[in-house]
């Protein structure tokens, strides 16, 4: 950064910027606190192992937000000042400015690198994102057979479609509750343990919606209200110990940062240690030392005036880079991270500042709520048209592997768990278990079977990943009805009507990469490790040996070779303007290749019957990524694409063959 910008936004004289947005004393270490918020955001975006709960900043920020809106709508209520449009007038003011400029960017960027399909979806996100309906929209698309998160360059704005939802909902009752002279404390605790029972409700049934539902986060902004109220009508409450109040949020806030991560049941009772820091810092007083040397401090205050132009932009420079480069470097990440701190200042200057305070008068937020309407627009009309992008002529795939079957299911839950069941009327059915990497022959075998009569019936019973070794467990929450849906399967395997059974799922993910483990008495083994492996061959080996002896006869299905240049979304297309697919010979991991050998000799030692892709897609260690006349054989790094699977998988036909 140019030292002259530095002295420029280090000399800004912040309280009379405050001020035109906010009302009341002008605290410096609440933007300090800001800084901290959304520094963490980004730094975990970037760098998620090295801050493993930087997203708890956003907890952070709806703290602030529910201290200074009640704080604000309190104060005007008690002077007579109150207005519900001069309210929505400072909100357009403070918001559209720079969402506007984000949207249009992050459009225009979109039409050059996306494909198709992408370029659709991103119209239905921006124009989600302009009515402050994102998080609605994530919360209806979460889950396994979600596109990755890292794909959306919107997605961070579920957090203030909740904060815009929240505004548009409080001050209307407050004003409520003001005129009937009802206890607006009494009010905020009441809606602030409602909303956190239903969080908590959430994250156990429903983990999408605890994280993206305004009902289960309400509380979060509550606990900044109730606050407010506290520190105007009884601040004796929090008179004494600002020093210790200051550093055992700072505390809780740090220890945040480092212990939460994404595989906890958050927001859940984890999301209490970030709003309870920010609740104590903020009660702690602007000349607490924590808030007076540190949060208070010229670059700290800074940081906190570029925070939500700077929030606007980080998300989407960083997905992008996913999008383009598929892996970005360390040294590209700090790259990318000093240009989203430099377009949240060039933002802060000309665009936010330029319409802050009352100037224009009314003519400002109708020319802004205009431009947003226009993005509105412009976003429907590229979902709702099929407009194309500048790749139009490159079509990557546009289904998953879970898109069929989620047509054929009424009921179908957000990973894919289910038993799926094509012409089970027949004397004989064929069982297959397992996850994903099942669920991408499903359109094969349901076509096979429907269209000879003489095939057996199929039965398909799967969750996205989930792994069909007893005893094998993962915590993530997504998995934690898999368990009930494997022995489930494996207790129909019994059925006399069923005479053969097909065991598969991503091995390579499940032995790997992912945080598996194989449990039993007690003791817990990573099969990451080869006590776990073992301990897991074993049981699945156990498992083929009892359904043969039972008399059926056992397929055992091996993993594809996942890597991350399948993924024709990588494809370097996206940056040439004359391109096509063209296949490229990749090489498969010698860690791949030697658990391939393991199951292979797994399934002549049981005299369990191989289904291999292998062959069909690699020759010896090298794996094409496209057909000859240039169709995608993946439809991202591990799953094949539909729409070759439909024609090319035959390899999977003998399971139902008569």
């Amino acid at each position: 950064m140019p030292p002259n910008l530095t002295e420029r936004i280090l000399s800004i004289h912040t309280k009379d910027i405050i001020k035109s947005i906010h009302s009341g004393k002008y605290r410096p270490d609440i933007d300090g606190l800001r800084a901290l918020a959304v520094f963490s955001v980004v730094i975990y975006h970037a760098f998620p192992k090295f801050l493993p709960g930087g997203f708890i900043g956003v907890d952070i920020f709806f703290v602030i937000s529910g201290y200074l809106i009640t704080g604000i709508l309190i104060s005007n209520l008690n002077a007579g000042k109150f207005s519900i449009l001069h309210f929505y007038d400072r909100r357009v003011r403070r918001i559209f400015p720079a969402l506007v400029t984000v949207l249009l960017a992050t459009l225009g960027f979109a039409w050059y690198v996306l494909f198709r399909p992408e370029f659709w979806i991103l119209g239905k996100h921006v124009a989600a994102s302009t009515l402050f309906a994102e998080n609605i929209l994530l919360w209806s698309e979460d889950g396994y057979f979600d596109r990755a998160s890292n794909h959306k360059p919107l997605l961070h704005l579920w957090s203030l479609a909740i904060e815009e939802q929240f505004y548009i909902f409080w001050p209307v009752m407050m004003l409520v509750l003001w005129r009937y002279k009802i206890s607006f404390l009494f009010i905020i605790i009441v809606l602030g343990a409602t909303s956190f029972a239903v969080n908590i409700s959430d994250i156990a049934d429903d983990p999408a919606a605890a994280y993206y539902s305004p009902f289960g986060r309400f509380w979060e902004l509550m606990i900044g209200g109730a606050l407010a109220y506290i520190q105007l009508y009884k601040p004796s409450i929090l008179a004494e110990q600002k020093e210790l109040q200051s550093a055992f949020g700072m505390g809780l806030i740090v220890i945040g940062l480092v212990v939460i991560d994404p595989d906890r049941n958050f927001p859940g009772f984890w999301a209490i240690m970030p709003t309870l820091g920010a609740f104590l810092l903020i009660s702690g007083g602007q000349h607490a030392n924590v808030n007076r040397k540190l949060l208070s401090s010229p670059m700290m205050v800074w940081g906190g005036l570029i925070s939500y132009p700077l929030y606007l932009w980080h998300w989407p420079i960083f997905s992008y880079a996913y999008i383009v480069l598929k892996t970005p470097t360390s040294l590209q990440k700090i790259v990318l991270m000093l240009l989203a701190v430099m377009l949240g200042i060039l933002t802060f200057f000309f665009i936010e500042r330029p319409f802050r305070g009352r100037g224009g008068g009314s003519r400002i937020p109708q020319a802004l709520i205009a431009a947003m309407t226009a993005v509105l627009g412009i976003g429907a009309t590229i979902y709702l048209t099929d407009a194309n992008p500048r790749l139009y002529n490159y079509d990557a795939p546009s289904k998953t592997e879970w898109d069929y079957l989620r047509s054929q299911a009424n009921d179908f839950d957000s990973n894919g768990n289910g038993v799926y069941e094509f012409n089970t009327n027949r004397d004989k059915l064929a069982l297959f278990i397992g996850d994903s990497q099942i669920a991408q022959y499903a359109e094969r075998i349901a076509s096979q079977v429907e269209t000879d009569p003489k095939r057996f019936g199929a039965i398909i019973a799967i969750g996205g990943g989930c792994i069909p070794i007893s005893n094998v467990f993962s915590d993530d929450i997504r998995r934690k009805d898999c368990w009930e849906l494997r022995d489930l399967a494996f207790k129909r395997a019994s059925e006399e009507r069923i005479k053969r059974v097909l065991i598969g799922g991503s091995w390579n993910l499940y032995f790997l990469e992912g945080d598996y483990e194989f449990r039993k008495s007690g003791n817990k083994m990573s099969l990451k490790t080869h006590d776990g492996k073992a301990a897991a061959m074993k049981r699945l080996e156990k498992q083929i040996k009892e359904l043969i002896a039972s008399g059926k006869e056992v397929f055992l299905l091996i993993a594809n070779p996942i890597n991350a240049d399948f993924d024709p979304s990588a494809s370097k297309i996206r940056l040439l303007q004359n391109h096509r697919f063209e296949n490229q010979a990749i090489k498969i991991d010698q860690g791949q290749l030697d658990l391939r050998k393991d199951f292979l000799t797994l399934a002549q030692r049981t005299g369990a019957v191989v289904i291999d892709p292998l062959p069909e897609v690699c020759n010896a260690d090298r794996c094409n990524t496209t057909t000859a006349d240039g169709m995608p054989i993946y439809v991202d790094d591990s799953h094949f694409n539909p729409e070759w699977a439909i024609d090319h998988t035959g390899f999977i036909d003998g399971v139902t063959a008569p």
